[in-house]
């Protein structure tokens, strides 16, 4: 495109730019390139409303000056509608400040006002913020305590948002998200398919779904939010993780994770068998349930998934070891480490029955009484229990996770490293709109604005 076509708008924004740059090159020659760094990012952001206000004059049709006269239809009523002024809206964006100047219009039978060029550059009603500064805001206040997500942006960008517009900001996307995820769990409730607004993102390789808890410090104390996992193994390896949080009991916690669950595939139908005088059944697609012995867990399995592999904790399983070794043998012997270690490398390799085995040994020797005693009784119905779910070695032979160390450490990435800060404590409703807004971030989702 030939100097000549160029929009003179964007022209005129870009020499008015050329200007100052030029004068910071005559005033600092020789200079490092750390200073042309800061003096040319200085420039630049000063001129970037100016930019972005002649960009948006030649791409907005709603702003061209020949139209600000021409009635519009108003999107309650449909009535033909007059142009009643001009006003003009500043907002902040990734730019800087931007005052917009375009035709407000005024229904008299709905008596409300409105423009379409607000609609046309997605401007929310009342929004101060871009939705790309939205974004930049909710994502460091997601990251970072308020007021250092607020010198955060200032430092990297040099626009100046106070604390408490990223406060405000991010809990208003996290209470969002929550709103969207109860949705989905309504719907899943009442239809037993996954909610359209949140399209199907099915998981690869096989499916995997992992739960744990970690401790969060409340303004009336500690609680356990529980977390979730939903993801792929293939390999040896975890693809493609996707996570939800929530400080909440298992009757509220399973339809989320159920919900989540239905989001990446893992309720879909695979097969369909039957014959034509029988039932006919639906046959879900496969799925590996990992955690750490809490019955919820598998009740949710049991009554949500079809064809799947229970799997508990190895080195759960292990710490069960340990417990019973130090009520055999003391809190700290050599003996305690020896047979503790054996038994751990037992179960490894050859599964519970042998553990089993040698934990009723060990009860009958007799010796043992108290505390001690209901310890090792205990340990015992926890192997019983789940002995089922701890065949390592098949599992290890087929290359299938045998630990949960994924939702273990998604406890210190998606909880801890934001919420678990000296002197932090949190608020019901902030604890929660931060839970959702992190696991939504951590499954790499891109953020919806906020209303």
């Amino acid at each position: 495109m030939a100097h000549t076509e160029l929009p003179a708008p964007i022209v005129a924004a870009c020499a008015a730019l050329a200007q100052p740059l030029a004068a910071w090159s005559g005033a600092h020659r020789d200079q490092p390139l750390a200073a042309h760094e800061q003096g040319v990012l200085s420039v630049v952001r000063a001129y970037l409303p100016a930019l972005l206000t002649a960009v948006l004059q030649v791409a907005t049709q709603e702003l061209d000056p020949a139209l600000t006269t021409v009635a519009r239809r108003c999107p309650r009523c449909e009535g033909r509608t007059p142009v009643h002024q001009q006003r003009s809206r500043t907002v902040q964006t990734v730019c800087g400040a931007l005052t917009v100047r375009r035709p407000w219009y005024h229904c008299a039978a709905c008596r409300r006002g409105f423009s379409p060029a607000d609609t046309v550059l997605g401007i929310m009603p009342r929004a101060r913020l871009s939705t790309g500064l939205h974004t930049w805001v909710v994502r460091l206040g997601a990251t970072a305590p308020f007021r250092e997500a607020a010198r955060l942006l200032t430092d990297l960008t040099g626009l100046d948002v106070a604390p408490d517009t990223v406060w405000t900001q991010t809990g208003a996307a996290g209470r969002a998200l929550r709103a969207t995820e109860q949705g989905a769990i309504t719907h899943l409730q009442a239809t037993r398919e996954p909610d359209p607004a949140t399209p199907v993102d099915a998981a690869p390789g096989l499916a995997v779904v992992e739960a744990d808890g970690v401790m969060v410090r409340y303004i009336d104390g500690w609680h356990e939010v529980k977390m979730g996992l939903v993801g792929g193994e293939q390999d040896g390896r975890l693809v493609a993780p996707s996570y939800i949080a929530a400080r909440a009991d298992p009757t509220r916690f399973g339809p989320m994770l159920l919900a989540e669950a239905a989001r990446r595939g893992l309720l879909e139908v695979v097969v369909w068998a039957g014959v034509i005088t029988g039932p006919t059944l639906a046959h879900l697609r496969p799925v590996h349930l990992l955690g750490d012995g809490a019955a919820w867990i598998w009740r949710l399995g049991e009554d949500h998934f079809g064809s799947r592999i229970e799997t508990v904790d190895y080195y759960h399983a292990c710490e069960h070891l340990w417990s019973a070794a130090r009520a055999l043998f003391g809190p700290a012997t050599p003996r305690t480490s020896a047979w503790a270690g054996t038994q751990c490398a037992v179960l490894l390799r050859h599964g519970p029955r042998p553990v089993q085995w040698a934990l009723a040994q060990a009860q009958r020797r007799g010796g043992l009484a108290g505390e001690a005693r209901a310890t090792v009784v205990r340990e015992r119905a926890y192997f019983r229990t789940h002995a089922a779910r701890m065949d390592y070695p098949t599992l290890r032979l087929l290359g299938l996770f045998i630990g949960s160390g994924a939702i273990e450490s998604t406890a210190k990435h998606l909880v801890q490293l934001r919420m678990k800060r000296p002197g932090q404590r949190w608020s019901d409703a902030g604890a929660d709109a931060m839970l959702a807004l992190r696991a939504h971030l951590a499954s790499h989702r891109s953020l919806a604005r906020a209303a």
